[in-house]
Formats: C-alpha cells, sequence, structure tokens
C-alpha cells in the first residue's frame, strides 16, 4: 500500500550506515567523555563571551548549562521598544542571522529575545564571536 513506501523514514539512502565503522573508530580515539566536557565548556565560554558583549544574561545559571545553551538577546532598534517580544519578532531575527549565514534559533521567552546556542566537537568559539558581532550591528 501507499503508506508502506513512508515508513522508512531515511528512504534509500544508507550514507549513515556505511559510515558507522569511521564514526565508531573516530568516537574511541576522541573519547565521549572528553567530548561532552569541551562541548560544555565552550557553551559556557561562549555564552559568557555573549552575554558580556551584549550587557544581557543567560537564560539560566552557568552551572545547570550543558552543550546548550539560551543567551538573551540586546535590545534591536529596528523591533521597536518595549517589552512583550513575540514569535513573530524572533522570526525576524532569526531570519536577519539567517541572511548573514548564521543558523541559531531565535526564542521569544517570557516577553524577551533569546538565541539558543549549542557547542560540539567541531565547534571553535570564533564562530560565537561572529554571532556576536552580527546581533551587536542589528542593535546598532
Amino acid at each position: 500500500d501507499t503508506a508502506s513506501g513512508f515508513y522508512w523514514t531515511g528512504l534509500s539512502d544508507f550514507t549513515s550506515w556505511l559510515a558507522l565503522d569511521s564514526v565508531l573508530e573516530f568516537w574511541d580515539v576522541a573519547g565521549f567523555d572528553s567530548q561532552r566536557i569541551y562541548s560544555q565548556y565552550m557553551a559556557i565560554n561562549a555564552a559568557e563571551m555573549l552575554t558580556d558583549a551584549w550587557g544581557t544574561d543567560v537564560g539560566v545559571p552557568l552551572h545547570l548549562i550543558g552543550p546548550m545553551a539560551l543567551v538573551e538577546l540586546p535590545a534591536i532598534p529596528a523591533l521597536g521598544s518595549g517589552s512583550g517580544m513575540s514569535y513573530e519578532q524572533a522570526e525576524i531575527v532569526q531570519n536577519a542571522l539567517y541572511r548573514r549565514k548564521i543558523e541559531v534559533p531565535v526564542k521569544a521567552l517570557s516577553g524577551r529575545l533569546y538565541v539558543r546556542i549549542s557547542a560540539h566537537i567541531y565547534n571553535h568559539i570564533e564562530e560565537y564571536e561572529v554571532l556576536r558581532d552580527a546581533v551587536l550591528e542589528l542593535s546598532r
């Protein structure tokens, strides 16, 4: 039947299966614990750098941050003044960042806008500096 064609979510792309041996070998060398620690510290360092530059705060205490963090955005004049930022304003900022080749979720929480940064073994601080500078440009 037609529906059964959609049960196999990957359709016929077996790339991930073919790469599995290399992936497992990589993690044997890199180690899960070292990656977890690196990602957590990268997220914390990036969040601190962004909050310092933007004069804002993180959405949760730093000691609770894993490889992801919510960082409040500074006021962006083009969005208007006042509190009560919504999904629409978050989408405007997210699209503005995307046009600058920055892929980061922007969320409206309790009337404020936040970026949700994440860190992985392949990330480096310079990527978050690009985000910092782009948001500073938007906030002028």
